[in-house]
């Protein structure tokens, strides 16, 4: 995938995971792809026209990700922080295959220094380390899939609003303790 907007190399990478999740002596794929490919309606038309080795699901832009990473073994997008959580949460390992400078540029060595994904800008290589995962290194798979477990942190929203809520309450001025009643007729 490639965010909201399916941007990167994702035709070039679904080509080169076409070639490789495909096993040439047994004639058989060993692999599935679903492309999510957001509001880039270019982008899912052309795929939908390929013909593919190994079996394929093209998909636009999608409101329930959760469903999608449901039914993947791991995932490949840009290093975005929200389809990161959601990849780990999930206990899924990331190709992480690009990211916006300055914003997303940390989210990269959090994945790959803690063992949850690798990172590389190229589609074969992509399609490589995949095929390997699915075939010769399915322990590094299974590794990298504990890994993200580990660092996962479902209940961060919800530590959030507490430490916010928290810090309000220690730093509030002389109105804190007027309630609610006595200033609801002057805001309203």
């Amino acid at each position: 995938m490639g965010g909201g907007d399916g941007m990167g190399p994702v035709k070039k990478t679904a080509m080169a995971l076409s070639e490789s999740l495909y096993d040439k002596d047994q004639q058989k794929p060993i692999g599935q792809l679903i492309i999510i490919c957001g509001r880039n309606k270019g982008l899912a038309s052309t795929l939908e026209l390929q013909e593919w080795m190994i079996p394929v699901k093209v998909r636009g832009f999608e409101t329930q990700m959760e469903k999608w990473m449901g039914a993947c073994d791991c995932i490949i997008t840009k290093a975005g922080p929200g389809t990161i959580a959601e990849a780990l949460i999930r206990g899924l390992p990331i190709v992480l295959n690009d990211y916006i400078p300055g914003q997303e540029k940390g989210n990269v060595p959090y994945v790959v220094d803690n063992g949850a994904g690798v990172f590389t800008r190229s589609p074969k290589e992509t399609a490589r380390i995949v095929s390997e995962w699915f075939s010769t290194k399915t322990d590094e798979l299974k590794r990298m899939s504990e890994n993200a477990v580990k660092l996962a942190q479902p209940e961060a929203v919800f530590d959030i609003v507490k430490d916010i809520h928290e810090l309000v309450a220690r730093h509030r001025g002389p109105l804190a303790n007027i309630s609610y009643d006595s200033t609801s007729a002057v805001t309203s």
